[in-house]
């Protein structure tokens, strides 16, 4: 059985592609993965902090229901 590698050879004339410039498309593909996520996430989590902060400075007073007199 002939090698993986022996099916997937270039035609003759043809450069082989330059590892440096394979890992540097590769860490450039994965920081732009990176950098979306951290788009569309910090502005969510922004948001919830804010929410969590606002909730927790309000007056205890504004928290607890009024008693229901009868």
């Amino acid at each position: 059985m002939p090698a993986v590698h022996a099916t997937f050879r270039s035609p003759r004339g043809h450069r082989k592609e330059s590892k440096a410039l394979v890992v540097a498309t590769s860490v450039l593909q994965l920081a732009l993965v990176v950098l979306v996520w951290l788009l569309a996430l910090v502005p969510v989590a922004l948001m919830a902090l804010i929410a969590t902060v606002v909730a927790a400075l309000k007056p205890a007073a504004a928290k607890a229901p009024t008693p229901v007199d009868s």
